[in-house]
């Protein structure tokens, strides 16, 4: 980081110390769906671990979500200011803090959005069989083992938000490198839920386009084998 003592905006550069060649980017950042809390499954410290040490025991906790387009993460502090009568300065009462996230993804091939958020999910009470996609820890050990009642949809296309499975909340993971593949941090949102969804084509287009909003109680950060921090 340039000092304000020598700097000039053209010799220095305001943050010193980038590699050429080493960077963040879309291609180095997956997103994938998991169980509601991490503390179902061993916690934060367990999902760190497994993601540090570059093995594959993650993949038995998140199931990646392939062929997403967008993704957007939002937080929103409500902030009350209070006057007074006397004076002009004022104050601030820090408030709740909500976080959503939107997803746009294409329906190429395989499951669907709705689909794969729930990958995790199982159900084997009828007369609704909800299968997990993968094998993985969270089916056996979710708090609350709900009966679906509603179908969401059968096989790969779960469209229905009206089932009763939607009123189950599930997590996200969000892992991200840098172009060196070296790990640069990791979040797991909690207690997610899909409040919204939408599934377009037309007469004229190739492709069938999803987007999906998502609202979480909590974003918990994942320790992980991190690279150094840059500096000048």
């Amino acid at each position: 980081m340039a000092s304000l003592s020598n700097w000039s905006p053209y010799e220095t550069r305001v943050q010193g110390g980038m590699a050429d060649g080493r960077f963040m980017n879309a291609a180095y950042t997956v997103i994938a769906a998991g169980p509601p809390r991490l503390a179902n499954v061993g916690g934060p410290e367990f999902l760190g671990a497994a993601l540090a040490a570059g093995d594959q025991s993650e993949d038995m906790l998140a199931y990646p979500i392939g062929v997403v387009q967008n993704f957007n993460l939002s937080h929103n502090m409500q902030i009350s200011r209070i006057f007074e009568i006397g004076s002009v300065r004022s104050y601030y009462i820090p408030g709740r803090v909500m976080g959503q996230i939107g997803l746009g993804r294409v329906l190429y091939h395989g499951p669907s959005l709705l689909r794969v958020l729930y990958a995790y999910y199982q159900d084997i009470i009828p007369p609704t069989f909800i299968r997990p996609t993968f094998p993985n820890l969270g089916s056996a050990t979710v708090a609350n083992p709900h009966d679906v009642i509603i179908p969401p949809g059968y096989e790969n296309i779960f469209l229905n938000l009206a089932s009763d499975l939607f009123t189950q909340p599930v997590g996200m993971l969000m892992l991200m490198k840098d172009s060196n593949e070296d790990t640069l941090g990791a979040g797991y949102f909690e207690c997610c839920h899909v409040p919204n969804h939408s599934l377009s084509t037309d007469a004229m287009g190739t492709l069938i386009q999803e987007t999906a909003a998502v609202q979480f109680e909590r974003l918990v950060p994942v320790n992980t084998e991190v690279v150094s921090l840059i500096t000048g």
